[in-house]
């Protein structure tokens, strides 16, 4: 007898969280490829400046390779941006939590609105 099948519906709570789960991992993705985008850059720069006086040298032409892949980083930062604005976008705002001291004291903690007195000793 073959058992029935496995129905899931995500409730509203859980799209959120997928939705903020999945802007977390593209921001950090982002900052990984702003970070090799740089030092690409940078290694371009450096091989630009170095050749006039070097010419194409190893060490010149191994910072040429690094940066040759430098567009296809850039395209990838830019989609990354894009999906992180669209799920700025769907994400809904919400509202900040306060919640009350159990104690019943005042959220600032002052000590003269504390009820009874305090002993020491």
């Amino acid at each position: 007898m073959p058992l029935q099948p496995l129905t899931v519906t995500l409730s509203d709570g859980q799209k959120i969280a997928a939705l903020k789960r999945l802007r977390e991992v593209y921001q950090a993705q982002l900052a990984v490829i702003e970070a090799e985008l740089g030092e690409a850059l940078l290694a371009q720069a450096e091989a630009e400046f170095l050749a006039p006086y070097l010419g194409e040298q190893p060490e010149v032409k191994e910072l040429r390779l690094k940066a040759a892949d430098a567009a296809a980083k850039e395209t990838r930062r830019q989609y990354l941006g894009k999906l992180i604005e669209r799920l700025d976008q769907v994400i809904p705002a919400q509202q900040d939590v306060h919640v009350p001291l159990p104690t019943g004291a005042p959220a600032g903690g002052n000590s003269a609105a504390r009820p009874g007195p305090i002993r020491r000793y």
